[in-house]
């Protein structure tokens, strides 16, 4: 099997290092676990999921059992984590997915799964980008005299907020991301806990969380499915590698501990719910009105203002993990332009700033023209926009962990590493069988995830399509691209 060295494999770990004789810059070295953490769980946006994601979770599972499919999820993308975080401590670059892949599987498929990353990442960023337009138009006209105005408005603000802080400092995003996030889980909590105090529909139990019935009533194996789906965004621990103080620590611990946090956060909340509902009837509850029954239980447990908050902390959700994705897809730039597959100059670290600031401008051009043809042709931005473009999102990276785990067998014993044999071949074989289940099972629910068939089409020839492109690339670019940036570095701006 062909292989190449993954692009920065060595680094300069010299935190806060200057420009060298050469003019460039490093990436500034200034995010502890919990900086990182909130990045990736702004990501995740825990509070979409509760109000969007994890009532579908329990309705098509068609039973109660929808926390223990929460901790089922827990325990695959642990394993996965195993040989995931060991390959962090000797692939040493921004690149995650990519440089991973790359470095076990060569670097054809390496491109491709570069090029599949870096689309379904900045297409994410625009499908939030678009949806932030009408969600704060409707606010507007809820609590304001303003009852028509135009979501593309809002969504150039949105814009134009993300640009901003995309340019400047990681530290910027991260406390902002802190904030919108720590608001997000006091919600959530607060309802939660008020289901429980007045004792949910029927009496607090723990029937839900009963193994029996998780696996032998409904439809498990769906329920699970949807439960690994609001995870999607932990995996970005390792893209901020060259930001972290002591990635060595660092990069593991805020992995396992995303998992973890997301993982409870969202047991504890479905089993609120689902004793909110009443565990007997809700499956008929959410499906009377899937999209309103957060809503409906905190109108219920807390009062019609609490609902309201709901509704404007999710504005602040959708923002948070736009931010997120838009600092994941700088850096996956950053380490592409590095080996070439994109322009060198895609790549420079702002002098004063430490991040991939041009990547960062690169990205708003992008998402600007495109939010333009959307608001000109009139598409509509929930149904034609973002359903279909955040569909990516979730085949895109279990696909990508799938080969990462593929990749991680080959690469961790080709390097004869120390390390035991349940991190060099059970964890990562164990979770590669684990991810391709799921992953099989959203294909087969693709309609549903998507939207619409046009929707599935769409996600289904723009995964055939850009890791077609990015295989093309590796055949037609030379490594490095002709030039011969230093791994941790890169021109200053």
């Amino acid at each position: 099997m062909e292989h190449s060295p993954a692009p920065g494999e060595l680094v300069d770990q010299r935190a806060g290092a200057g420009p060298d004789s050469s003019g460039r810059h490093a990436l500034k070295r200034s995010l502890g676990t919990g900086a990182i953490i909130f990045m990736v769980l702004a990501a995740a946006a825990p509070l979409t999921a509760t109000t969007g994601v994890l009532p579908l979770s329990i309705l098509f599972s068609e039973n109660s059992a929808a926390p223990l499919y929460f901790l089922v999820a827990v325990a695959v993308l642990g394993l996965f984590s195993v040989a995931y975080t060991a390959m962090s401590k000797t692939v040493q670059n921004a690149g995650a997915f990519y440089s991973y892949i790359e470095a076990g599987l060569g670097r054809t498929v390496g491109n491709a799964a570069a090029m599949l990353a870096l689309g379904a990442y900045a297409l994410t960023v625009l499908a939030l980008t678009t949806y932030a337009g009408p969600f704060a138009s409707q606010l507007a006209a809820s609590f304001t005299p303003w009852d028509d105005s135009p979501w593309w408005l809002w969504s150039i603000l949105c814009w134009a907020v993300l640009m901003f802080l995309g340019y400047r400092e990681i530290e910027l995003s991260s406390k902002v991301l802190a904030v919108l996030l720590a608001l997000e889980a006091v919600v959530i909590l607060i309802l939660s806990m008020a289901i429980l105090v007045q004792g949910g529909a029927d009496g607090v139990s723990l029937s839900p969380l009963s193994p029996k019935q998780a696996f032998t009533d409904g439809s498990p194996a769906t329920g699970i499915m949807w439960a690994a789906l609001c995870f999607i965004g932990f995996e970005a621990t390792a893209v901020f590698r060259q930001e972290a103080r002591d990635p060595e620590r660092t990069i593991p611990r805020a992995t396992y501990l995303a998992i973890l946090l997301i993982g409870t956060l969202y047991a504890f909340t479905a089993w609120s719910i689902v004793l909110g509902a009443g565990a007997d009837d809700v499956v008929g509850t959410i499906g009377s009105d899937p999209s309103g029954v957060v809503f409906g239980l905190a109108n219920g447990y807390v009062g019609t203002w609490f609902a309201d908050v709901i509704n404007v902390l999710l504005l602040g959700s959708i923002f948070a993990c736009a931010l997120s994705f838009h600092n994941v897809v700088n850096r996956y730039q950053m380490t592409m332009s590095r080996a070439g597959v994109l322009p060198q100059h895609v790549g420079r670290i702002h002098h004063r700033y430490r991040v991939p600031s041009t990547a960062s401008a690169v990205l708003s051009g992008l998402v600007f023209v495109a939010l333009a043809v959307v608001a000109v042709i009139g598409l509509d931005p929930a149904t034609q926009v973002f359903a279909p473009l955040v569909g990516i999102l979730g085949f895109a990276v279990i696909s990508l962990m799938s080969l990462a785990s593929l990749s991680a067998v080959f690469y961790l014993r080709r390097q004869r590493s120390r390390a035991s044999a349940f991190t060099t071949t059970v964890a990562p074989i164990g979770a590669l069988i684990a991810l391709i289940w799921v992953l099989s099972l959203s294909f087969s629910n693709i309609e549903i995830i998507t939207g619409s068939a046009t929707g599935s089409a769409i996600v289904i020839s723009l995964m055939i399509a850009f890791p077609v492109i990015g295989a093309i690339t590796s055949w037609v670019v030379r490594p490095g691209g002709g030039s011969s940036p230093a791994p941790e570095r890169a021109p200053a701006d």
